[in-house]
């Protein structure tokens, strides 16, 4: 069967609305510029529903990267085409569940209640606290008062002066929706964040803000019954902030077994996410990080998240590599400021390669005539340190640009 796939990306945000009734979930501008992202996982003769234009050469530059036809569609199928599709979400949150019942979309729904108890934040720290998991002097709080005795306490367990700390919400992702601070006391800006959130009955998570060394995304499929299965490991790419760069796309034995104890993890997550009334794409975030002593601790529920993933979407490429390859799938903020179309960039930076890569634009350099904010790129490599150099110039090249901009 074919599929449709819908990115709703503001899925935390629509959950949010939901069950707190809170403003928000409509962002257009995010599902637009991400909505390329599915052709990792698309197949021939699938279609993408991106509500706007894309301009035709950029179908012609992915098949002739090898990559398959796909088609992008601002229209939903009629009555009669309906039944030859299965509706892709990013999340089955209740207005996908909507949407999918109106248009006459077949197919099995997970309970909406099970969606949003599975991707609230509650659920994963609830599993840490259970499993001894938690990062030392972490704390759900739900009032301010709460909230500022945690950060004291926080600073008693850490043992060191102006410790740096995050506050996350209940339905937060990547580097959005959590506020970072330093100290034990709560500046204005921060409580202000807080207390709104908190006003919405949503209660908030406090955790010390860790050096990360390395963070992949761990991909499962849950069935309705039966074992859960790996899918693959993707290293995630952040930056400083913590904001989501991109996925390496790794398949091999060497990978799986520096990261058994976070896969075996994973499938007890599973597990419990499965007896909750969950089915469907499942991405834990687990990492490693350095603490006071320089030492490798393991944190191994960062994250999770019960719906498909950018990590997810990036192994989906792994089928166009050579049994040698190696690849990462880039994502990068784009301004028309800069004064390039994006492609052209990546055309330019292919010729000044000092090591044979391959670069394949996976986004549009436009939608409805105007330029994205967040671009995405397919890097093909034939060694691991070939990737790594060429992320890193990438990186540099982009960053350069945004200076120049300024």
């Amino acid at each position: 069967m074919r599929r449709f796939f819908l990115g709703n990306y503001d899925f935390e945000h629509q959950l949010a609305k939901e069950v707190y009734a809170a403003s928000g979930g409509a962002t257009p501008a995010l599902n637009i510029s991400l909505a390329s992202s599915w052709i990792g996982l698309a197949e021939e003769g699938d279609v993408i529903y991106l509500p706007g234009n894309v301009p035709s050469d950029f179908i012609s530059r992915l098949t002739g990267a090898g990559l398959p036809r796909v088609e992008f569609t601002n229209q939903w199928p009629d009555g009669k085409q309906v039944s030859e599709f299965q509706l892709i979400p990013w999340g089955w949150s209740d207005a996908v569940s909507q949407i999918a019942a109106t248009k006459g979309f077949q197919g099995e729904v997970p309970d909406r209640r099970a969606v949003q108890t599975v991707n609230a934040r509650t659920f994963s720290f609830q599993l840490e606290q259970e499993w001894g998991l938690t990062l030392p002097g972490s704390a759900r709080v739900e009032t301010l008062a709460e909230l500022e005795s945690a950060l004291r306490d926080l600073q008693d367990v850490q043992g060191a002066q102006e410790i740096e700390w995050v506050v996350k919400a209940n339905f937060s992702m990547s580097a959005r929706e959590r506020m970072r601070g330093q100290g034990s006391l709560l500046p204005s800006q921060i409580r202000g964040w807080a207390e709104k959130r908190l006003s919405q009955g949503q209660p908030l998570f406090l955790e010390p803000w860790v050096k990360r060394t390395v963070e992949v995304g761990l991909q499962f499929e849950i069935p309705r019954e039966g074992a859960s299965q790996l899918m693959g490991i993707a290293p995630l790419l952040c930056d400083e902030r913590g904001q989501y760069r991109g996925s390496r796309i790794v398949v091999d034995e060497k990978t799986e077994k520096e990261w058994q104890p976070a896969i075996e993890v994973g499938h007890q997550v599973a597990e419990r996410v499965q007896a909750a009334g969950y089915f469907g794409p499942l991405g834990i975030d687990a990492m490693q990080y350095s603490d006071a002593r320089g030492e490798l601790q393991w944190r191994l529920i960062q994250d999770l998240n019960a719906r498909y993933t950018m990590g997810g979407l990036a192994l989906g490429f792994s089928r166009f590599l050579e049994p040698d390859q190696v690849a990462s799938w880039l994502h990068f903020p784009w301004k028309e400021s800069y004064g390039i179309v994006f492609s052209n960039w990546l055309r330019c930076m292919s010729e000044q390669g000092t090591f044979e890569t391959e670069l394949i634009s996976t986004s549009p350099d436009q939608i409805d005539g105007q330029t994205l904010p967040l671009v995405n790129v397919l890097l093909k490599a034939n060694t691991a340190d070939q990737l790594c150099q060429r992320e890193a110039d990438l990186m540099r090249a982009v960053s350069e640009l945004t200076e120049a901009a300024c």
